[in-house]
């Protein structure tokens, strides 16, 4: 029947993208330092060119407001640049390393996600047919929704890492909006493995120990669902915090 390939192919895309992220297979630290290694020479340019111009063009307006508080943003702007291209990649990889561990402690170990999938395995088989076809369907978009987020987590990390010393040299002229905008999303990229293990660590429990498949088919699809809006979510939060 069409309802149990669908339930199958949901079952197997969980297996795969459970045993993925759990092994720890999805792209890491080492893979970011690559990357952005090959995008350093060319965005440093960048901030350069970024820095002489916002320079340039506050120097100008310093001149024609004649007001101090031109000139203190104009030296916490060179301050913020400093910092970004000094200190950037050492804050953002101890900050990396500290996530994934705390990551991994939650997680317990890494619980095995074998009973997990059992258990939906086992709720989809006793689930009526239309219902299993129904989840089996929003189960299988959060699912790929949750590993899209996961990749595009590692493209953002690589562009906020290369691209915050040209940001910040921005800054100088436009003001720090946009470079707190920028660390919103580096603290979301950080925050993302620790949540999401949350989330699981939770999940694991109530699918592994429920008997009523309905409300462990629901539990799956929300524990993905979650998971994959921690990123954005959290930025939004961030950004709409205190100004940097």
């Amino acid at each position: 029947m069409p309802s149990n390939a669908l339930a199958e192919s949901f079952v197997t895309l969980l297996d795969w993208a459970l045993r993925w992220w759990l092994s720890g297979r999805d792209p890491g630290l080492a893979l970011i330092r690559d990357n952005v290694t090959e995008l350093r020479p060319v965005m440093r340019w960048v901030g350069a060119v970024a820095l002489a111009l916002a320079i340039v063009a506050a120097g100008v307006l310093l001149m024609v407001r004649r007001r101090g508080a031109d000139l203190a943003d104009l030296t916490l702007g060179v301050g913020r640049f400093v910092v970004a291209l000094s200190a950037g990649w050492l804050v953002f990889a101890s900050g990396w390393a500290l996530c994934d561990a705390l990551g991994s402690w939650i997680l317990g170990g890494r619980p095995d996600a074998g009973p997990y999938v059992d258990a939906v395995t086992t709720a989809l088989s006793d689930a009526e047919p239309a219902i299993a076809m129904t989840l089996s369907v929003l189960g299988m978009a959060a699912v790929l929704g949750f590993v899209a987020v996961v990749l595009a987590r590692f493209v953002i990390a690589v562009l906020l890492v290369a691209g915050i010393p040209a940001v910040a040299a921005a800054s100088v002229f436009r003001g720090a909006g946009s470079l707190r905008v920028a660390l919103a999303w580096l603290l979301a990229v950080l925050a993302f493995r620790p949540l999401s293990a949350i989330i699981y660590r939770v999940s694991h429990d109530l699918v592994t120990m429920s008997r009523e498949p309905i409300v462990v088919l629901l539990v799956v699809t929300m524990t993905f669902l979650l998971s994959a809006a921690m990123l954005p979510g959290v930025a939004r939060l961030a950004a709409n915090g205190r100004s940097v």
